[in-house]
């Protein structure tokens, strides 16, 4: 008798991330998977689940519901993504659910205090046997797997600098937009020369470049885990950054200047400004279909010697939103395989291998190159 197919719910399912996780998991023809796409739209997610080369399921599901945990032990489920974003102000409740419904659970946050606190729903998560994982996106997921590369080429690892610089032509959701324009101005702690100092969302504008084809980019501070989890794991650590930021330059320049504003008592809607910029960038012209993500590494070898390594990933052609999409895939194929089961609520830390994410990655524009710096 052939056994039943696995459930797997995408709450957020037909946004920008959500789409292309239930693209990655249901690609298989012979898929053993059953995708459930939710969010508060039964219609765009109907539509999504018709879009997907297997038969998948749209349904309506808030993240808000009272009872959102008998739901989803109504619905049978073998794993829960959640991908309702923004996440920087959201707290656990849909987590809070599946613990409750015994149903395994993966996000794909990138807000640092969710990410980095999320172990608190640990003693519950491990009382209910069901494994809870946080930040399977480009950070903390990917990031971290990029250090379980590398970090045996160093005796000792220093610094740590994260850059992301997407493309400008590609599809962006509002939940994206306004995790980015919600943060403007908020202050954050980051590790400078060994000592935490406060720097803020849109701080120290600066230049970046990258390979051909993405070439010179402008960035500016950003809030994300990493700067928490790094010095977490590395207590020799003395320097965390992380940048981000948009093309072309004049609305990089723009948003630069929205986070000074943030930061007047002035009558400022952040909201407003985030549906704003959502409707600025899908319209703003210029800018290219590359994206990028690089992260540099310093320390010293077992000489004592400087030693540097780089690494990047360019996403070409419009394909770059398809790597934040690639580590919650790789993670909920472990957790539906019984390769990963441990009970309890922890961060994507090295939970994955690069090779695991990069196998993701394999039919999309999508390389990526290690350098050694001397």
């Amino acid at each position: 008798m052939k056994n039943l197919k696995k459930r797997v719910l995408i709450l957020g399912g037909y946004g920008t991330f959500g789409s292309r996780i239930a693209r990655l998991l249901g690609s298989d023809s012979d898929s053993e998977l059953q995708l459930i796409i939710a969010g508060h739209d039964k219609f765009k997610a109907e539509l999504c689940a018709s879009q997907l080369p297997n038969f998948a399921e749209g349904l309506r599901l808030e993240r808000d519901a009272v009872n959102l945990a008998a739901q989803l032990k109504a619905l049978h489920l073998d794993l829960l993504i959640h991908c309702a974003g923004p996440f920087q102000h959201q707290d656990y409740r849909v987590a809070r659910a599946c613990i409750e419904a015994h149903t395994p659970y993966i996000d794909i946050a990138d807000g640092r205090r969710f990410v980095c606190d999320f172990q608190r729903l640990s003693p519950a998560a491990e009382a209910a046997g069901v494994p809870l994982v946080s930040g399977a996106s480009s950070l903390p997921a990917l990031s971290s797997a990029v250090l379980r590369e590398l970090r045996d080429k160093f005796a000792e690892l220093e610094s740590v600098d994260i850059s992301i610089a997407p493309a400008h032509r590609i599809e962006r959701g509002l939940a994206t937009v306004r995790a980015g324009f919600e943060s403007l101005g908020d202050s954050f702690p980051q590790l400078q020369e060994g000592q935490w100092r406060e720097t803020y969302a849109g701080n120290h504008l600066r230049r970046l470049r990258l390979a051909h084809p993405v070439g010179e980019r402008w960035l500016c501070d950003f809030d994300v885990p990493d700067l928490e989890l790094w010095p977490r794991a590395l207590p020799g650590l003395k320097n965390a950054r992380f940048a981000t930021g948009v093309e072309p330059r004049a609305l990089q320049l723009g948003l630069v200047l929205c986070a000074q504003l943030a930061r007047q008592p002035l009558p400022f809607n952040k909201l407003q400004l985030s549906k704003l910029g959502y409707r600025l960038a899908a319209h703003w012209p210029g800018g290219s279909g590359h994206g990028g993500m690089l992260i540099h590494l310093g320390g010293t070898d077992r000489n004592g010697q400087p030693l540097g390594y780089r690494w990047q990933a360019l996403g070409l052609n419009g394909d770059g939103p398809w790597i934040p999409a690639a580590p919650a895939a790789a993670m909920a194929r472990k957790i539906l395989r019984g390769e990963w089961n441990r009970a309890g609520a922890q961060a994507c830390w090295q939970l994955l291998s690069l090779d695991e994410i990069l196998r993701e990655l394999t039919r999309f524009s999508v390389v990526t190159a290690v350098e050694r710096l001397e």
